[in-house]
């Protein structure tokens, strides 16, 4: 591969997060996974297991085989895939923590490990690094007025999602909520409509409010 291919486009694209960034895994590659995890967790439950660490100096040829249908040879494995569950759950603080430096925000992280995206920023709290810009075309802060009513609508960019805060035609102030961000402009917008329409002031025929 030539040095040509390394060439500034290259870079810009290495620097941006694809989306989507992978494709699921397919049967195959999921009974292959399966497979190599259970191979581990048989090899690790072995060395663990206290049945297979007394067998005698003399005891048959594979003996250790024969043992893995005892209960207890069944806990040593279930003790071992707890293992490989921490080791995988750090594994994925590690990534989370080095896909965030690199530019993905709290919904991909979400997606990538089947969670909400305030589910992935509790998860992963300083995993994000600060977004400085909004979506590209979008202004970092707006305001609507519906049902008599205002709302503006902010780009948070620790946690890359949409925020509202704003007062009804009654009064009544409201907003999101201290722990929710919305994945676009829209969606936020439709919360805030939703809240202002709920805070209208009924009018009758003549304008007049009641």
């Amino acid at each position: 591969m030539g040095s040509d291919y390394y060439d500034d486009a290259f870079a810009d694209d290495i620097a941006r997060v694809r989306d989507p960034a992978w494709t699921d895994p397919d049967p195959k590659q999921s009974a292959r996974i399966r497979a190599r995890v259970t191979d581990l967790a048989t090899e690790l439950a072995d060395q663990l297991s206290t049945r297979v660490q007394t067998l005698p100096s003399d005891a048959p040829e594979g003996a250790h085989l024969v043992v893995r249908d005892a209960g207890d040879w069944v806990l040593a494995r279930m003790r071992a895939l707890r293992e490989i569950r921490t080791a995988a759950e750090t594994l994925a603080d590690e990534s989370a923590g080095t896909a965030g430096i690199r530019g993905a925000g709290y919904p991909q992280l979400g997606d990538a490990w089947a969670i909400t995206r305030q589910g992935a920023r509790k998860k992963w709290p300083r995993a994000v690094s600060a977004m400085s810009e909004p979506p590209a075309g979008q202004e970092s802060r707006t305001t609507i007025e519906a049902f008599g009513g205002t709302a503006d609508l902010s780009w948070h960019a620790i946690e890359g999602g949409w925020w509202w805060i704003g007062q009804g035609a009654d009064g009544t102030p409201g907003d999101a909520g201290e722990e929710t961000t919305y994945d676009t402009r829209e969606e936020a917008a439709a919360n805030a409509g939703a809240f202002l329409q709920q805070h209208a002031v009924p009018t009758i025929a003549n304008g007049d409010t009641k």
